[in-house]
């Protein structure tokens, strides 16, 4: 098995081995990953941390020994808490992981805080809308809540669609907790978007940009816009 560790401040993983090929998701700054297959130019690998599988360019390949992936992977982890932090050169982006601590960045709690979850997503406030970015320069919804869920100590699959398959059901709005996850739906019912719940009435979430709107029993309400953007599918508690 060949193993790499991302280098850059953040890569693009796509959804195949073209540079026309979607980009599904992003590797961020020290993210381990193993390689599956190879094609000319291209690897095909399986992130670490959340078992997510795409393409990425060779030339930005970094490769790392068995015992130096295995080391890495045991190793106390930071979090960068603010904006962008220059490092070693790079900008790196909140949300980023760093096997070290340095002014700037925070300790990734052992068991999760829900406080501490929705105190990181606010920093992302206005971050724009990116499908498969994971970064306060461009961010999808799931890669928005994946790395607020990780800073406070929880490990989330990347898409809102695996992410919905955690924790318990809230059945009723009212019994809504700060930091439940809310998922929508589209007309077949599969789930599309997600958001953290800030309390029974409001929600957190990356759409456009990051934002807060509201949400009833029909979805997220708009108020800008004046108008339902977001079916409610079900509400989830994570722990």
């Amino acid at each position: 098995m060949n193993y790499g560790i991302c280098n850059l401040s953040v890569m693009p993983i796509r959804k195949e081995a073209s540079h026309t090929s979607e980009m599904v998701s992003q590797l961020l700054y020290n993210e381990l990953y193993e390689v599956l297959d190879e094609k000319p130019g291209w690897f095909l690998i399986k992130t670490t941390e959340d078992q997510y599988e795409g393409w990425i360019q060779g030339i930005q390949h970094h490769a790392v020994s068995e015992q130096e992936y295995l080391d890495l992977k045991g190793k106390k982890r930071y979090i960068v808490d603010q904006p962008m932090l220059e490092y070693h050169g790079r900008f790196l982006s909140m949300g980023t992981v760093l096997f070290e601590p340095v002014p700037g960045s925070m300790t990734i709690p052992e068991s999760f805080s829900p406080a501490l979850m929705l105190e990181f997503g606010q920093k992302f406030l206005d971050a724009p809308y990116l499908w498969g970015g994971r970064n306060i320069l461009g961010i999808d919804c799931s890669g928005f809540v994946q790395l607020c869920a990780r800073a406070a100590g929880k490990a989330l699959p990347r898409d809102a669609s695996q992410q919905v398959n955690e924790g318990e059901l809230v059945y009723f709005l009212p019994e809504i907790q700060p930091g439940d996850l809310a998922f929508f739906g589209n007309e077949d019912g599969h789930i599309v978007h997600v958001g953290m719940m800030l309390d029974t009435e409001r929600i957190l979430h990356a759409s456009g940009q990051v934002r807060i709107d509201y949400l009833d029993q029909t979805g997220i309400f708009n108020k800008e816009r004046n108008e339902h953007t977001h079916r409610l599918q079900v509400i989830k508690r994570i722990f």
